[in-house]
């Protein structure tokens, strides 16, 4: 990844199609921690489009911070990349599109108008519901070709900022037309509008920004990122280490199936202890690549993890604790947070999830 073009992508477009318009190393939609992953490789600049947020924590504006004081432009447009350009563009970071300068403006402000749900990436992120930028945009358009009032308009706008982003669809929106008493003239207008896909458009925009080389950010010479408390400790805790679709390995999550398979995989070893300790990240794969163990360990880590990046892995946890002590030797009476702590996973609700996630809560010998 080094020296390439970062971007990261979802629902907005289709990845073959941003391929057909850039040569670059596209990523799922971005969260919490993938920015600070990404900077670690020196990228020539990232472009976010899409980004995850309310199942999984949405990325940290810190983050961004932290790649433009690393001095890799960040670039936004279309959507969660608009959205976090209009908070940030102060501090250097680039917004792109119509959708970003209604955001700049403040002339829409919810988060929400520009989500949607879609399809998992194994389908391409295919959306199943309509973001209500586009559904402004397609109103606006109508508006302008005369077959729709502006009264009207507002009418069904403010009906589409009640109803939430996942049933949100130009369906809908025909539908609300009518419940509305809008005039047939009118109804036939929404029904037969040309629809602007606002977002996609903003998308091409910043791809073609960045196939022609124009990474350009105006970062203020006195801007500083501060590294908190807080923010060293996603970065020990939630750098990427490796990607199944929208799933992500961190090296927090590593470390905990270490510490769960420890009995087998490193018992009695250096890089197990300092794991237990809670030592720095950073610290325990080092003292496990010394080992001669890392790869191994990351690689069995890899193929175990169930994660799909969306949700918490769950299932029986009475069963899982069960077939987990049976393989590790310890009392299945052993109270949960005792047994947390025992294996060095103070949280009890990350225990039973990693339990979970890594299949560790199968029969001995399944995979």
């Amino acid at each position: 990844m080094t020296n390439d073009v970062v971007v990261f992508l979802g629902p907005t477009m289709t990845l073959a199609d941003a391929r057909d318009r850039l040569d670059a190393c596209f990523l799922p939609p971005v969260s919490q921690g993938d920015i600070l992953s990404v900077v670690q490789d020196r990228p020539r600049a990232i472009g976010i489009i899409d980004g995850y947020f309310q199942l999984v924590p949405a990325v940290w504006h810190k983050e961004i911070l932290h790649a433009l004081d690393c001095g890799i432009p960040v670039l936004g447009a279309a959507s969660m990349g608009a959205l976090r350009a209009a908070e940030l563009d102060a501090f250097g970071m680039r917004g792109v599109g119509r959708i970003y300068r209604w955001y700049r403006s403040g002339f829409v402000d919810a988060d929400d108008e520009v989500a949607v749900t879609h399809a998992p990436h194994s389908i391409g992120h295919k959306p199943l519901s309509e973001a209500m930028v586009n559904i402004r945009a397609t109103l606006d358009l109508a508006v302008q070709q005369g077959g729709l009032s502006l009264q009207s308009a507002v009418l069904l706008l403010k009906e589409c900022a009640r109803t939430p982003y996942w049933e949100r669809s130009f369906d809908r929106l025909a539908q609300d037309a009518r419940q509305l008493g809008l005039s047939a003239p009118e109804v036939e207008a929404v029904t037969s509008a040309e629809r602007v896909d606002q977002k996609r458009l903003d998308a091409v925009e910043l791809l073609d920004l960045l196939a022609a080389g124009d990474f350009s950010c105006t970062v203020p010479q006195e801007f500083q990122c501060n590294r908190t408390t807080k923010f060293n400790r996603l970065a020990d805790r939630d750098t990427c280490l490796a990607r199944n679709g929208d799933g992500r390995l961190t090296t927090g999550a590593l470390i905990d199936y270490y510490l769960l398979e420890g009995y087998q995989l490193g018992a009695g070893s250096a890089s197990l202890n300092a794991a237990f300790n809670q030592s720095p990240t950073a610290e325990v794969i080092a003292a496990m690549r010394e080992e001669g163990r890392y790869e191994t360990v990351l690689q069995e880590a890899i193929a175990r993890d169930t994660s799909d990046g969306l949700r918490p892995s769950e299932g029986d946890d009475r069963a899982a604790v069960r077939s987990y002590c049976d393989k590790a030797g310890i009392d299945p009476q052993t109270p949960l947070k005792e047994l947390a702590h025992k294996v060095g996973i103070e949280d009890p609700d990350r225990f039973l999830e990693r339990l979970h996630r890594f299949g560790l809560a199968r029969a001995t010998g399944a995979s």
